[in-house]
């Protein structure tokens, strides 16, 4: 469907609505209780795909969030994320490309965690022990053991998917309108095996615990996006950063896909083809980048993927996309055009 109506109308919520039981948290990065419509209490979403149906509230007087898959409710978040699977593409996306590697890990986080057995306890195992490792007395190697077991687990898995879908963001870059060499690496200021980070982190301890930090793991990691052998955040055009990260979502649209093709990874649960939401992501690509990105978002939807795409007036949607239902909202109520 296309949601066509006026900015600051409730475009954004609506799709932030739709994809908030992926992970249970806004895809902007916003805290729940800057969710909650202004006078009310809290919030409810409740969404029902093909095969599961996932309601979550948030009480913002209490900050208790509840969650419930198929009416039973889950003890812990990590047993529910996935029932719903979506990628939203947007002009802020761009920081994919122009951020800190902080920005593109977060991005693998959420990824892998709906798609990798045993990846979301991994991460919480590895954040844990980064909290205690720098402020341990005695116990310090405990934690440093835990850290190179569950962080091994953490760069082998993003190393490992680096190198599987590299080639398809290559042809996605390309696919877009970009001409020159593209790339996607994974690179580590350690090796991904456990033992290797295990004396990475043995060699930095003196240092790490005089400064109160941990300066070897996949917390210091990256996903580094090359135009040639450079970095593209850096060195590349505007239009070439916003085609990279564009590039990027894609891949990460047919990563779910290709998950749910062959069963669920860690998550909750499949829901058939990946939702993918275009949030007003047309409106600042030249007329040639847009009809190549629409045909491409028009070859997902054919593949089963449902595609809620919104935009401020209607003549800046692509061909492909025009053919899809249009409503209208105003003042966040919608109706059909």
């Amino acid at each position: 469907m296309v949601l066509v109506g006026p900015n600051g109308h409730g475009k954004t919520s609506l799709l932030e609505a739709a994809l908030y039981p992926e992970v249970f948290r806004s895809f902007r990065g916003g805290r729940d209780r800057e969710l909650v419509r202004f006078g009310e209490d809290g919030f409810r979403v409740e969404v029902a795909t093909d095969g599961t149906a996932v309601a979550a509230g948030f009480d913002a007087r209490t900050g208790e969030k509840r969650v419930t898959v198929d009416g039973l409710q889950a003890e812990r978040l990590s047993d529910a994320i996935g029932g719903v699977r979506g990628v939203v593409l947007s002009p802020s996306d761009v920081e994919l490309a122009t951020g800190g590697a902080r920005v593109r890990r977060g991005f693998m986080d959420v990824l892998l965690s709906l798609v990798e057995s045993g990846y979301v306890e991994a991460l919480r195992e590895y954040r844990r022990a980064l909290r205690h490792r720098c402020h341990a007395r005695g116990d310090v190697e405990d934690w440093e053991s835990l850290l190179a077991r569950s962080g091994s687990a953490l760069a082998v898995a993003r190393r490992r998917w680096a190198e599987r879908w590299a080639p398809r963001y290559r042809e996605y870059c390309a696919q877009i309108g970009e001409r020159l060499e593209t790339g996607l690496r994974y690179t580590s200021r350690a090796a991904d095996g456990e033992a290797e980070l295990a004396a990475a982190l043995a060699r930095s301890r003196s240092r790490d615990l005089a400064r109160g930090t941990t300066s070897v793991g996949p917390h210091r990691d990256d996903l580094q996006l090359l135009l040639g052998e450079r970095a593209l955040g850096v060195y590349g055009s505007a239009v070439q950063r916003r085609t990279a990260a564009l590039a990027l979502r894609l891949v990460a649209a047919e990563t779910l896909a290709e998950v749910d093709g062959r069963g669920a990874g860690s998550g909750g649960g499949g829901g058939g083809a990946p939702v993918i939401c275009l949030d007003d992501v047309f409106a600042e690509l030249d007329a040639e980048r847009s009809a190549r990105l629409g045909a491409l978002i028009e070859g997902l939807a054919a593949r089963g993927s449902q595609v809620f795409a919104t935009v401020p007036r209607e003549g800046e949607l692509p061909r492909p996309v025009r053919a899809l239902p249009r409503w209208r909202i105003s003042d966040g109520a919608i109706e059909a055009a």
